[in-house]
């Protein structure tokens, strides 16, 4: 399969780098790739299954946090040739929450690889909106076999 060119901002090319699927995609755009480094968009709409009260609520935060995650690891899987895995959370290191977003806002969430070792991943992500940081989260990823 070919590597999408970056942006990345139809659906249906990132649901090739995510093993998601609707309602559970918490992201619609792949922004900026490096080694190491990426930009994932999410924009939030009123019928997103995390969204009460026109609010986007933590939970919906923290899976669009993995999947930002995800989707680094799905790009660069397809990259070097190698299948799109599933993967969890294994833990929340730190996880710290400003503000909730609400409908019709645009996130925009920068994953750091701490480390990348085997089927672990430790990340640090921080998610922005209107260029203010409403989350921040350390997480271990880890992929299935």
């Amino acid at each position: 399969m070919k590597t999408p060119k970056i942006p990345i901002t139809d659906l249906e090319d990132i649901k090739k780098l995510l093993p998601h699927r609707e309602p559970m995609i918490m992201v619609d755009s792949l922004l900026d790739f490096s080694d190491g480094k990426a930009t994932a968009g999410f924009t939030i709409l009123k019928n997103n299954l995390f969204v009460a009260n026109d609010e986007f609520s933590e939970t919906g935060l923290i899976e669009h946090m993995a999947q930002a995650a995800a989707l680094y690891t799905g790009f660069k899987n397809l990259s070097d040739n190698q299948p799109v895995k599933e993967g969890f959370i294994a833990s929340i290191k730190k996880l710290h929450v400003h503000s909730l977003p609400t409908i019709n806002e645009i996130l925009k969430t920068e994953v750091t690889i701490v480390y990348d070792m085997m089927h672990m991943t430790s990340v640090k992500l921080s998610i922005f909106s209107a260029n203010i940081e409403i989350a921040n989260a350390e997480m271990n990823l880890v992929l299935k076999e």
